[in-house]
């Protein structure tokens, strides 16, 4: 079974996703970094695309598993992947395989009783992730049939670590196509539709793509020092949001061998507004370390944040994401919150997303719950507070 004092492993699987951010190709080591920690063989990604499953990056260990999964059609006899028809994995949950699959499954299906051993693996554990490679994604651990089947102390570290995995993937996923064409790194984050800012240990702007140029004088000032949001009234918070950025940093970097970061804390955004209040952005901070502060030459060990900020609203309707991070709902939720805020009845949200109103109302009562609400225009004054 596992055990706790995993501390220092888990900093340096942060450390490692954070230095894939700028460095796609380091993905691989990230997800050996994430297997470290609960002494398992091996992690990767898995995206659901229009076509199917797909597994898009993996550990080095698990290369000659991906790659038989590959050549013998494995998808096709996954009980996880035919579970997924009946069972709505739901972003921000862990499944295990007692969760997902029945134990005379575990004990008959040719994917438990050929393939896995054949690999030396036995066990699994996913963490569902909000990811634009795919919807739903998958970061799977996967270990030996003699370590045990993985329990619940370590499906929530992983589900600490998925919340950093998915932030960085917020800029990973939108370099790695653009590196692919030999586009420089500055090259690809002005391609980018989003704004992208490298601040330094003090919050001095040294690096900005052209999207973020653009914020500058309308959402943030600079002049030369700090960047500030350009509404002194929420200073403190974006700076608090670029500290925790900076923690991350300091936990993570010290790796294997020392520190007492923590590493492991869910990111969490904020929100920005223009000068005239009427409209907001959305704002996240990751730590920019190793070889992704290699990739843009700045000096180490000096500590530097990127900042990601993209509009809060898509349509009058919020980023259901940002609601997630604040409010600590699953991503079904916050998508039912955004659409309600966004004036849909319940019926009406409960079509768009394909759910029952039946269903919409018993995830509208744990909204409730976790919101401290009791009716619905409780809970739109309170969400649509983000937009003010």
């Amino acid at each position: 079974m596992d055990s706790g004092g995993q501390l220092p492993s888990v900093n340096d699987a942060v450390y490692r996703i954070y230095e894939a951010t700028l460095r796609p190709a380091l993905w691989s080591q990230a997800l050996a970094g994430v297997a470290g920690v609960f002494a398992a063989t091996g992690a990767l990604l898995y995206v659901r695309e229009s076509q199917g499953w797909r597994v898009i990056e993996h550990s080095p260990e698990l290369a000659e598993a991906v790659q038989l999964y590959r050549s013998e059609r494995w998808w096709e006899h996954n009980p996880w992947l035919n579970a997924a028809v009946e069972l709505p994995f739901t972003v921000g949950d862990v499944y295990c395989d007692h969760d997902v699959i029945a134990d005379t499954t575990l004990e008959s299906a040719p994917f438990y009783t050929d393939f896995l051993p054949r690999v030396g693996l036995g066990w699994q554990m996913v963490a569902v992730i909000h990811s634009e490679l795919g919807a739903p994604a998958g970061l799977v651990v996967q270990r030996a049939k003699a370590a045990g089947p993985f329990d619940r102390p370590a499906m929530d570290r992983l589900g600490s670590l998925s919340h950093h995995v998915e932030q960085s993937l917020r800029i990973s996923s939108r370099l790695a196509t653009s590196e692919t064409v030999s586009q420089s790194l500055g090259t690809a984050l002005d391609s980018m539709d989003r704004a992208a800012f490298i601040l330094d240990d003090q919050q001095r702007p040294v690096l900005m793509n052209r999207p973020a140029q653009d914020l500058v004088g309308r959402y943030f000032t600079s002049d030369g020092g700090p960047l500030q949001p350009a509404s002194s009234d929420e200073h403190a918070a974006f700076a608090a949001t670029v500290r925790e950025a900076h923690v991350a940093h300091g936990g993570a970097g010290a790796g294997v061998g020392g520190g007492s970061g923590v590493g492991a804390g869910a990111p969490r955004p904020t929100t920005v507004s223009d000068r005239s209040g009427t409209s907001r952005l959305a704002v996240w901070a990751m730590p920019v370390v190793g070889a992704s502060s290699d990739h843009l030459g700045l000096a180490r060990p000096k500590p530097h944040v990127l900042v990601l900020a993209q509009p809060l609203e898509q349509g009058a309707v919020i980023d259901p994401s940002v609601i997630r991070s604040i409010f600590g709902l699953s991503l079904g939720e916050a998508r039912l919150t955004s659409l309600l805020c966004a004036g849909l009845k319940v019926k009406q949200a409960a079509e768009r997303l394909g759910i029952t109103e039946g269903t919409a109302r018993v995830v509208l009562k744990r909204v409730f719950q976790k919101l401290d609400v009791h009716r619905q225009a409780e809970l739109v004054t309170k969400v649509s507070a983000l937009r003010r």
